[in-house]
């Protein structure tokens, strides 16, 4: 099939994928070699392995196996495969270079193609540069789009959303760019706006992806039931769609409290689209929320059929059991994934929990080589020099350095510390939709609320939260350059936030934050004290559970009190004693990453 530069251009700008036939000639391969596009090698004697049907970028082992079956490699394809796998612009000039009476793409293409391989290997960053004259004077929708993807990959959703607002605007008709623009404007917390787009988004392309983004943005809203039916219907346009049947199911509990009926609609749907991945995700909510027994049973069956996600699963499960169970399973996850961060994590765990140390020590270095910011490891790491009695292990000494607390000082505008923070409880319990916690968190016989706090609009949360930049900020550049979250000081911004409230008998366990850098908790309100018991509700740090009756007790306590303020490591481990007295403990916490990450 032949075609001019322009009107594959038109093709590529009005669909996501193209597909191409490699015949005798083929004045616009470089485009599929870019990643722009992809081609499929049509009519062709043999193709080589992995080389499909319908839709086959060309990848690092067509390179270098380029006469595999039989198959004859032209060499103006293999000269434009470097472009996709090594250096886009120089291989792009070389292979117009090599076919005569071709010139190479104009750069603004060259910048495009050059932001795709550069987020393809997370470099965001690199990606913005990459388009930023493209984006100067009449950007382009592919232009636009990607730059859009590298700010959401950097947090900076409003920016993304304001870019993605721009290109709707000149593509109304654009479903791919209404559906982007409201999951941006979701993650920035403009939620009616991202319904907005999720709708216009659905009534463009009736896709079950923007039903999602609708579902989410109504439940963040707080139209639980409006939410609850959108998710349901994306789950009816695609009865196997995994993070839609979480959401739905996780909502469903949040809202009741009933296993049952939050287990209805995954039951219902591995029967009609039975798969290890939704197997792996029902197992992890029936452990959260049925037990560990009943997760470990309903799983066993998927065990051993070469899924690592559902070993993970049943890892997890049989960590509240059996640790020989659990070790069987994170060896297997490991296998069968090497390089997936939650295998390696459930190998040192049991691996901890049998007390086989070195081996946990030694895993855990060659994994924090590969992955140093690695939070949950980090804290593997630390755990596994307490009990190997290391010198590295924390002391007190350590734990006065990494947790400090703040007394916020009452914000402007309010006659009083206590009026304030009055204010504030209000302002917080009516983020609160529900009587039971997410899956997968800490809280226990608590509720977290439905969105961040600071997309409320609310003008006490948000002198709240400015109230937090000073200790924050004096936080991180006191930090010791030599540990490892001291290496990336240099400022922090709040990545994410929440509140959650506890009543008698809630507490949070001991975990640590994986997507966190420094992590808090502010005390809004507290329940009264327990003479039986004084530390009670406090925040503990150090306790870890490893598995059954491995159990390591807390080293450092905080204790709460309302207007105060703790930061410390997300890597340390931290949970809170449970408590029995009246009244609620509400609180916010935050996660900070460092700034420009």
């Amino acid at each position: 099939m032949k075609m001019s530069c322009r009107r594959a251009f038109d093709i590529h700008y009005s669909r996501s994928t193209v597909q191409l036939q490699v015949g005798d000639s083929l004045d616009i391969f470089w485009l599929g070699c870019a990643g722009l596009i992809t081609a499929e090698a049509n009519p062709v004697p043999q193709r080589p392995r992995g080389f499909e049907r319908h839709s086959a970028p060309f990848g690092r082992d067509f390179l270098q196996h380029p006469r595999a079956s039989g198959w004859k490699c032209p060499d103006f394809i293999r000269r434009s495969v470097v472009v996709e796998v090594d250096d886009v612009v120089g291989a792009s000039h070389a292979h117009f270079s090599g076919r005569s009476g071709m010139r190479p793409p104009h750069g603004g293409v060259v910048r495009i193609a050059e932001a795709r391989e550069k987020l393809a290997v997370g470099d965001a960053v690199g990606a913005l540069a990459a388009l930023r004259s493209a984006l100067e004077a009449n950007p382009s929708r592919e232009a636009q789009t990607l730059a859009a993807r590298a700010l959401r990959r950097l947090d900076r959703h409003a920016e993304a959303a304001a870019l993605l607002a721009a290109a709707f605007e000149q593509h109304p008709d654009d479903p791919i760019i209404a559906h982007n623009l409201a999951a941006a404007r979701g993650d920035a917390g403009d939620h009616a706006g991202a319904a907005v787009a999720a709708r216009r988004a659905i009534q463009l392309r009736d896709a079950p992806e923007s039903w999602l983004v609708l579902g989410r943005a109504l439940q963040a809203a707080g139209d639980l039931a409006d939410a609850q039916a959108a998710l349901a219907d994306a789950v009816a346009r695609r009865p196997g769609y995994i993070d839609a049947l979480k959401t739905l199911a996780q909502l469903i509990w949040m809202r009741t409290g009933d296993p049952g009926a939050a287990l209805e609609p995954l039951h219902r749907a591995l029967l009609a689209s039975p798969s290890p991945d939704l197997a792996a995700m029902t197992c992890g909510v029936m452990r959260d929320i049925s037990g560990p027994d009943e997760a470990y049973r309903f799983i066993q069956p998927w065990t051993g059929r070469g899924s690592a996600a559902v070993e993970l699963a049943a890892s997890a499960a049989a960590a509240r059991l059996d640790m020989a169970s659990q070790n069987l399973h994170a060896e297997a996850a490991v296998a069968l994934a090497p390089t997936l961060a939650e295998a390696q994590h459930a190998l040192a765990t049991g691996q901890l929990a049998q007390g086989r140390l070195e081996p946990a020590l030694e895993g855990l270095e060659r994994w924090l080589a590969l992955a140093p910011h690695d939070q949950i490891a980090l804290g593997l790491q630390r755990t596994a020099w307490r009990l190997a009695g290391r010198p590295e292990a924390l002391d007190a000494s350590d734990y006065s350095r990494l947790v400090r607390v703040y007394d916020i000082e009452t914000p402007p505008g309010f006659s009083t510390r206590a009026a304030w923070l009055d204010a504030l409880a209000t302002a917080l319990r009516g983020l609160h939709s529900f009587r039971a916690e997410p899956f997968g968190q800490s809280v226990r016989a608590g509720a977290q609320s439905r969105t961040d706090p600071r997309w409320a609009g609310d003008p006490v949360i948000d002198a709240t939260f400015a109230a937090f930049e000073a200790p924050l900020a004096a936080y991180v550049a006191d930090m010791d350059a030599s540990d490892p979250m001291g290496a990336r000081a240099g400022g922090a911004r709040i990545a994410g936030a929440w509140s959650v409230k506890l009543t008698s008998g809630g507490r949070h366990s001991d975990h640590v934050h994986s997507r966190g850098w420094v992590s808090s908790a502010f005390y809004v309100a507290v329940p009264e004290p327990v003479s039986s018991d004084p530390r009670a509700g406090w925040l503990r740090f150090g306790a870890a559970t490893l598995g059954p009756g491995v159990e390591l007790p807390p080293e450092h306590w905080v204790e709460p009190r309302p207007g105060r303020l703790a930061l410390f490591p997300s890597w340390l481990w931290h949970g809170t004693e449970p408590f029995s007295g009246a009244g609620e403990r509400l609180t916010i916490a935050f996660d900070a990453q460092p700034s420009g990450t």
